[in-house]
């Protein structure tokens, strides 16, 4: 396997670079996450790879600036219907780190914006890849890391579900809930405690 190249930046496109190793160029697609921290043309770079090679395709090389990249591209193409291409195109439209969040929160709906992405796949995705992204330690598993241990809230189950009735995601709640745990009263009413959530979310 490739595990990276390293030479002159020869060619830079979007979502395509030529890399000039000891004169040989070398040509890997990259998401625009990875092609906006290149450098100028003619500048010496390094960049981590990704060897797509299947018996009915031509092989394809892909380039990525970081290791958090690389890793949600094959996460994202070990998914069924999930080609390079498309995992690709999601990462241009997303950085990882937000596209890890949307996977460890949840979010169908903003899973759903990204090109070519209907609500199944979305929700395919959330349950193939959520505790895949989560052992990666990036996205929400890294916001959401408790700096110490939580104060639990009463009712806390029946809060969450009714938040998320609501439309809020499970990591706006669980950031509501630590905003309000200092504070709340322990015969505070379901109510009570709801309303001070939705407050600290606004």
């Amino acid at each position: 396997m490739i595990d990276f190249v390293s030479g002159t930046l020869f060619t830079k496109e979007p979502l395509r670079v030529v890399i000039n190793n000891h004169g040989i160029g070398i040509e890997l697609l990259v998401p625009l996450s990875t092609s906006k921290s290149l450098p100028e043309k003619g500048k010496e770079i390094t960049l981590l790879t990704y060897l797509h090679w299947r018996q009915e395709d031509s092989p394809l090389l892909f380039g990525f600036y970081t290791e958090d990249e690389r890793e949600i591209f094959k996460l994202l193409v070990g998914v069924n219907k999930v080609g390079p291409k498309m995992a690709i195109n999601v990462m241009s439209a997303v950085e990882p780190e937000a596209f890890a969040t949307m996977i460890l929160s949840e979010d169908v709906a903003r899973l759903t914006s990204l090109k070519g992405v209907g609500p199944k796949l979305a929700s395919r995705l959330v349950i193939e890849l959520k505790d895949k992204i989560s052992k990666l330690g990036i996205g929400a598993s890294k916001i959401e890391e408790p700096q110490e241990e939580s104060k639990v809230i009463p009712f806390e189950s029946d809060v969450r579900e009714a938040l998320e009735n609501l439309g809020y995601t499970s990591k706006e709640i669980t950031q509501g809930i630590r905003r309000i745990a200092p504070i709340v009263s322990s015969d505070a009413s379901i109510e009570d405690i709801i309303s001070q959530i939705l407050q600290s979310l606004n």
